[in-house]
């Protein structure tokens, strides 16, 4: 896998929670996320993270730390590991639809191909 999967739990009220520590930073997600859980932001020159995740109506997927440029490879290596696992665990009937973007990274060849 090209990232680290930090994974989230569901809490009986069905509202989706995941904590992390990512180079230095706390991030907390949650419905109502307290002042004291957030940091303030920087513009420009400040860092940055990029993440891949899912959702969907019924769910939010693994949320993935990604630490290299999202070139096509590195694309393919995280939906091959993530993407499979979660619709058939989400949609264990077949009917769910995968949506995405026009990333240059989601329209390279190898993915489309992986896809068919």
């Amino acid at each position: 896998m090209s990232g680290r999967e930090f994974p989230g739990r569901m809490n009986p009220n069905f509202s989706f929670i995941t904590s992390m520590v990512v180079s230095g930073y706390a991030i907390c997600q949650a419905n109502n996320c307290s002042p004291s859980c957030t940091a303030g932001h920087t513009q420009a020159g400040g860092g940055g993270i990029m993440l891949w995740g899912t959702f969907s109506w019924a769910t939010l997927g693994p949320v993935v730390v990604v630490e290299e440029t999202m070139k096509a490879a590195n694309y393919l290596n995280i939906i091959e590991d993530q993407l499979h696992l979660h619709m058939a665990f989400v949609f264990p009937t077949g009917n769910g639809i995968f949506q995405q973007d026009n990333a240059p990274c989601h329209k390279a060849q190898i993915v489309s191909e992986w896809f068919e």
